[in-house]
Parts: structure tokens; sequence; C-alpha cells
């Protein structure tokens, strides 16, 4: 004759807190599953958004002019085969500016490089690139998954800690009363 077991049937050994805790855990899990599903997305979406504006700002009021060098490119590299060095240019009035800027190393004094300038003819850099904006929409999307796992973990570590501490706490009160009564059993 075979046992069957009700999957309905009480466990003794099964306290009201351990099924609490089983629940908890699953919905902390179910609530990762969907926020890592949508949450990342909404935040990497909204970055790329906000730095597509920034580039589209930056694109309409910058602009490229040839200048001149004033001087030999000098001092650390700044990057790969890029220096520092004073630049020239004219802006469209006829009016001469002089700044200072990155220019490939071997730039010797009078050499021609583009120059990003805004509407006040003042040196800015390039503006930022889709590519860019992307990439801080990925960084801001990852960044968040990365945070909400993390929440993920220290959120379900301290319920658990919190569980099994109030868990303990019962069974040592019950075997205070539950040890006299069964070392006098044994020793009789």
């Amino acid at each position: 004759m075979t046992m069957h077991r009700s999957p309905h049937r009480h466990d003794p050994m099964r306290r009201a807190q351990d099924l609490y805790r089983n629940r908890l855990r699953a919905c902390l899990l179910l609530l990762l599953v969907l926020a890592l599903a949508t949450v990342p997305f909404l935040v990497g979406r909204t970055a790329y958004a906000a730095e597509a504006r920034t580039a589209a700002a930056q694109s309409a009021t910058r602009h490229q002019v040839t200048a001149r060098s004033a001087a030999d490119a000098q001092g650390a590299s700044s990057g790969i085969d890029v220096r520092w060095a004073p630049v020239r240019w004219n802006d469209d009035r006829g009016v001469s500016h002089l700044g200072f800027t990155d220019v490939p190393s071997d730039t010797a004094k009078g050499g021609r490089v583009q120059v990003w300038v805004d509407s006040e003819d003042k040196l800015v850099k390039p503006p930022m690139t889709r590519q860019e904006a992307l990439a801080i929409g990925w960084f801001a999307g990852t960044l968040t998954a990365v945070t909400l796992l993390l929440a993920f973990l220290g959120t379900r570590t301290a319920f658990v800690a919190a569980f099994d501490r109030r868990r303990c706490e019962k069974w040592a009160a019950e075997w205070q009363v539950v040890e006299p009564l069964w070392s006098k059993r044994l020793h009789t």
C-alpha cells in the first residue's frame, strides 16, 4: 500500500512564520523581475532623451572654424597624438580671436587646425554625438539595474534576518517550556 501525501497537508515542523518568509521572498523576487524588466529601460531611455536634447542644442549653437596655430604644439600629451597649443581664428565679422585648445601633436606654428566655437566665438568642445548620448543612456540603465539588484539583495537579507531572529526567539521560548519535561523523561 502506497501512502499518498496531500500537498495541502499540514507540516508540523513548518511554522506560520516560515510560510510568511517564503511568501515575502517570492513577492520580493517578483518585484525584482518586474522592476528589472521596466525601470532600467525607462531610466536609460530618459537619460538618452535628455542627452540627445543636449546634443541637439550643442549642435545648433556650435560650429567649426579653421584656425592657425599661434605656436608649436607643446606640453604633455592630453590624449593620443594631441597637444595643447594657442590658436588664432577670425569670426564672421573679421575680428581675430586667440585661445588655447588641443591640436595634433605635429602641428607647427602657422599650421591649420579645425576648432569648435560657440555663438560668442569662444572655444568649446565639439557637440555631443548621438553615440555619446546613447552610451550615457546605456550606462544609466545598467547602473539602475545594478542598483535594483543590490537593493533587492539588501532588502531580502534584512527581512530574512528579521524573520530568522524572531523564529529563533520563538524556538528558544518553546524550548524553555519543553526542555524540562523532555529531560525528566529521558533521565527516569
